[in-house]
């Protein structure tokens, strides 16, 4: 198990590497925080990473997990080599891409159907196709109807603007019977995503009480943007567990592995611990900035909700502010924030 070693910590008895195969990717999302071409790791180095995690899973005594991404991660050759292995070991597996062919879920279920895969919509069918592509929103609709006809849980998930935040209910509500789970990130605005705008901090926060309020009568919508907490507290509800199950888990119970082995507290924002081809994944899980990424923003050290939230580490980069020592810009809680996102 691993505990956070501070009097008011976390403990966690699962970790999580959520490996980014590739960059490569058929689309061209509007909001892409990353189009760099990098350095794919060979194969050798690929058994390597699974004989890492394996070897950091014992010494930490947690259950290893993979959620396997990119890019596209069915467009790296190591896709299926990586997704055998995990399914032979019984690790909780999920796969975080595109929509693919009947064929595609059929040869996944045949190994061992992945415990979720995910997809992404940004909105309603003409702003989704707007930011990712002409008739990507119905062809993630076909992709939703194959995998419930062929037993695969799926989750959707969106990334959120000011341009789309009045679009996410009403998708949610398209999406009951298609999808086991529907949720949304707020934007990070980095890579393509800094040409595109939050909404306002005060926006943002009414949206949180409407969202809470329509989950009653639709159990699609999923919890995660860690600043529901912030909103549930004025309505007297208890914390949930937040983004990763333990509020922001950035190199707590998770970390992104990058396609040439550089290792990251969180894919959304630039946070490179160390890379997996000159030192060991449990040699980078104990540098001192992975411990500052663990302990989280300065700023948040006294707050009660500090073990569910944390806010997002990715939007406070985005807004300009650092995330080991400022809290979320969006966040309200006690006072007003003294930096507004950039919402235009």
């Amino acid at each position: 198990m691993i505990r956070d070693r501070w009097w008011r910590g976390r403990r966690t008895r699962r970790f999580t590497l959520q490996w980014h195969l590739t960059n490569a990717c058929p689309f061209h999302c509007r909001h892409c925080y990353d189009r760099s071409v990098r350095d794919e790791l060979d194969r050798t180095e690929v058994l390597r990473v699974l004989e890492q995690l394996t070897a950091f899973a014992r010494l930490h005594r947690v259950q290893p997990a993979l959620s396997l991404t990119g890019g596209d991660p069915l467009h790296s050759p190591h896709f299926w080599a990586v997704y055998e292995h995990a399914a032979a070991s019984g690790w909780p597996l999920s796969v975080l891409g595109n929509p693919v062919s009947p064929e595609i879920v059929a040869r996944l279920c045949a190994v061992r159907r992945p415990d979720t895969y995910q997809v992404s919509l940004e909105g309603l069918r003409d702003h989704n196709d707007f930011i990712r592509g002409a008739g990507h929103f119905d062809r993630v609709m076909t992709f939703l109807a194959e995998c419930r006809r062929q037993g695969v849980s799926t989750h959707v998930m969106l990334t959120l603007t000011r341009d789309n935040l009045n679009q996410v209910i009403p998708l949610g509500r398209e999406l009951r019977g298609w999808t086991e789970r529907f949720t949304f990130n707020r934007l990070a605005q980095v890579g393509e995503g800094a040409a595109l705008a939050l909404p306002s901090t005060q926006a943002f926060e009414g949206f949180l009480a409407e969202y809470l309020h329509e989950r009653r009568t639709n159990p699609v919508l999923g919890l995660k943007d860690n600043l529901f907490n912030v909103v549930g507290e004025r309505h007297g509800r208890a914390p949930f567990a937040g983004c990763t199950g333990h509020g922001c888990g950035a190199a707590f119970n998770f970390v992104a592995l990058l396609p040439d082995g550089e290792v990251h507290a969180c894919r959304k924002l630039p946070s490179r611990l160390g890379n997996l081809r000159t030192h060991s994944l449990t040699e980078i899980y104990a540098t001192p900035l992975a411990a500052a990424y663990r302990a989280g923003p300065q700023a948040c050290q006294d707050c009660r909700l500090q073990t569910h939230c944390r806010g997002c580490p990715a939007v406070t980069h985005g807004s300009g502010l650092d995330p080991l020592r400022n809290r979320d810009p969006f966040c309200t809680r006690g006072k007003e924030p003294g930096v507004r996102p950039r919402s235009e």
